[in-house]
């Protein structure tokens, strides 16, 4: 007896994050507002800024995958606020290991000016 674990994790994949073009765009446009702040604070080693931006990529598509799934009866505006906290924190969990010696409170405010452009950026973009 065999188990068709490929084609039920194709047939998964081709349900979620990957069936949705918005969710792969916003990802791509938070990484490029993001990457070149975090670039501009210091954090300059190829593997440092690479790292991030792959990073922000997986971050902000769980983020919004998880704005989607919330429950309609959630308030929107607390899910966001939640879901970019677990964003930093998990960003900074994960560029742990490709910063060296920048890490800490600098690292951390350095995300959370990041993730508060590309929200800004979001506001803007959405309301116009």
């Amino acid at each position: 007896m065999t188990i068709p674990v490929v084609s039920e994790t194709i047939f998964a994949l081709a349900g979620g994050v990957f069936s949705e073009p918005w969710l792969l765009d916003a990802a791509l446009a938070t990484a490029v507002i993001e990457t070149p702040i975090f670039w501009l604070c210091g954090f300059r080693r190829a593997a440092e800024w690479i790292w991030f931006f792959v990073v922000n990529i997986v971050s902000n598509l769980l983020l919004n995958e998880f704005l989607v799934e919330t429950p309609r009866t959630f308030p929107y505006a607390a899910a966001v606020l939640w879901g970019e906290i677990v964003v930093v924190l998990l960003e900074y969990a994960l560029c742990g290991y490709a910063v060296r010696k920048k890490g800490g409170k600098r690292l951390f405010r350095v995300l959370l000016l990041t993730n508060a452009v590309s929200f800004v950026a979001g506001i803007v973009y959405f309301l116009l």
